[in-house]
């Protein structure tokens, strides 16, 4: 792998997880704005989101160990 698909895994991997913080701040408010106030509710939200994080940053982890042939 190049050095610069390896830098294109990492932009993906960053871009996705932008997103998904967006979508989190989105998340943790109702339809009318107000924020979300049930803590099981929040939690539920905050779990999935760090879900998709650990995902996408495990790519780049992936991503550097092909590059190095591990």
């Amino acid at each position: 792998m190049e050095a610069s698909k390896l830098s294109e895994y990492y932009g993906v991997a960053a871009e996705r997880c932008h997103k998904t913080i967006t979508e989190l701040y989105e998340a943790c408010h109702e339809d009318n704005g107000d924020p979300i106030t049930d803590s099981e509710r929040l939690k539920k939200v905050v779990e999935v989101t760090t879900v998709i994080l650990i995902h996408e940053l495990d790519l780049c982890v992936e991503a550097v160990k092909e590059y190095n042939n591990e």
